[in-house]
């Protein structure tokens, strides 16, 4: 009688394949979020010397115990600070754990923009709307900025897209997830809240109703609760947040030139869309394909929930932020940052990914590459033009390091470049730069001193810099400094022959 030799197999298991095991949906995610992790460490751009400097300032604080209330909103935002500090807590005090807060949330942007949206559109819809987003030239370069956009950009898609998990599958847990997310929105920038009005629209745009909002409510309220609950401990004022905020919203309306950097204009979301699609690339236009085909299938059936809700979705959070008046005397509309298009980035990409789903295969591998590789060079391009307008900035800093038996004056941006170095690497000393205008008040001291005049950031910030003609004639020219910047356009080129 023969018998079967086999090799002895450990009770309660199978060989498998583990790739078998994960569908098509998860490795495109997967890969799709390997992209986005690849492109946003590429183009990091770091250290810019805007809010940047002050959020870092305030998230450290946070990490030493220090919660004195702070009179700039831009210090008291924390839901963004908070976690911050929580990674510079649990993995230690640097630039790359200061910045992990802003990256998480771009890439969760993405993921949560995929994994809902492939129930609301369909996953071959989704996951091109996760690719317009992931390589979004606005999306790439503040993920490496510590920059509050990012995470308020995912609290906002997510309250978004879990209110409709909840209309859809008629669960209430949703909305107070949904609810819980919006009261994140607040706690990292509590003006924004305004977007909420979109949801007051809601019943009159589809003309239903569902008791089930008021778990949403709830959520909210919760979160909501705690900022006051917060604010009441560090400052013994509940509402300090409304009155700091009030402050800022009252110089912006009574503000003429001085802040420069602000625009209230209308149209100044659409023409960066359409008309200088330097950060968004052809999203603006893909997102208009999806309008138009909304159009068309509701003229043949009102049946197109979908649609609808990603439509009014975006239509109202470019109305809210581009219509809103925040003073009436004069008239004034709410201020517009380029930064702050992340907002409705999400609802345009699923537009866009709905367009570009509904056409073959053949074009869509057509239209990709002309979609993408200028979006890939776009983004190399942001980084380029924060590492060429800080290379005076850190060469300055580099001066302070190299001669630290010296006191250093500089600009207003290698005095921020100096304080974000100490940030990020407290270990290290050295690098201290004084404020240009204090050299007065230092010069009896008879000490040697540099002075480094930085011609890139001449007009930056709300004060006057100092300009060639302010130059005393006691000062004795040193040298010149002639900066490199760390550019990553060549390289992006390379890629593309290379791989062409």
């Amino acid at each position: 009688m023969q018998q079967r030799v086999t090799e002895p197999v450990a009770a309660g298991f199978r060989a498998t394949n583990p790739v078998a095991r994960v569908g098509p949906f998860s490795l495109g995610m997967i890969a799709l979020l390997g992209l986005g992790v690849v492109l946003r460490l590429a183009f990091y751009s770091g250290f810019y010397g805007s809010d940047e400097v002050t959020y870092l300032i305030a998230a450290v604080r946070a990490l030493n115990g220090d919660f004195a209330p702070s009179t700039y909103i831009g210090s008291i935002r924390y839901g963004f600070q908070l976690p911050m500090a929580g990674f510079m807590y649990l993995f230690g005090q640097s630039e790359a754990t200061a910045n992990a807060w802003t990256l998480v949330c771009s890439l969760a942007e993405i993921a949560v923009v995929v994994i809902i949206g492939k129930e609301l559109v369909g996953a071959r819809a989704a996951m091109l709307a996760g690719l317009l987003l992931a390589t979004l030239p606005l999306h790439v370069h503040y993920a490496g900025r510590m920059m509050a956009d990012p995470p308020l950009a995912f609290f906002m898609t997510s309250s978004f897209l879990l209110f409709w998990l909840g209309q859809h599958r008629g669960s209430a847990v949703w909305f107070f997830l949904a609810g819980l997310a919006a009261g994140c929105v607040f706690w990292i920038k509590e003006t924004t809240v305004v977007y909420l009005l979109l949801f007051l629209i809601f019943p009159l745009w589809f003309r239903c109703w569902n008791w089930r909002w008021t778990w949403m409510v709830l959520g909210f309220v919760l979160v909501f609760g705690a900022n006051l609950m917060f604010f009441w401990c560090i400052a013994d004022d509940p509402f300090y947040v409304f009155r700091v905020a009030r402050r800022a919203v009252s110089v912006y309306a009574g503000a003429d030139q001085q802040l420069v950097s602000f625009a209230d204009a209308p149209h100044f979301y659409l023409n960066y869309l359409l008309a200088k699609p330097y950060h968004t690339w052809l999203l603006g236009y893909l997102a208009f394909g999806g309008l138009i085909l909304w159009r068309i299938e509701r003229k043949r059936t009102e049946d197109v929930p979908a649609l609808s809700f990603i439509v009014w979705w975006a239509l109202g959070m470019l109305a809210i932020f581009s219509l809103l008046p925040v003073s009436l005397h004069p008239v004034k509309l709410i201020m517009k940052q380029v930064n702050y298009m992340l907002m409705f980035a999400a609802p345009l990409a699923l537009l866009g990914g709905v367009a570009l789903a509904r056409v073959g295969n053949r074009a869509l591998a057509t239209l990709l590459p002309i979609a993408l590789i200028p979006a890939i060079v776009l983004s190399a391009m942001e980084r380029n033009v924060v590492s060429v307008f800080t290379a005076n900035s850190k060469a300055a800093l580099a001066v302070a390091k190299e001669n630290p038996q010296f006191r250093v004056y500089g600009s207003i941006g290698a005095e921020r470049a100096a304080t974000f170095d100490a940030l990020v690497h407290p270990n290290m000393r050295g690098g201290d730069i004084a404020d240009m205008r204090d050299w007065r008040d230092d010069r009896g001291r008879g000490m040697t001193a540099y002075a480094v005049l930085d011609t890139e950031t001449t007009d930056w910030g709300l004060s006057r810099a100092w300009r060639r003609e302010d130059i005393p004639e006691c000062w004795t020219p040193a040298g010149t400094i002639a900066p490199e910047p760390d550019t990553a356009l060549p390289w992006v080129f390379s890629l593309i022959r290379e791989a062409g």
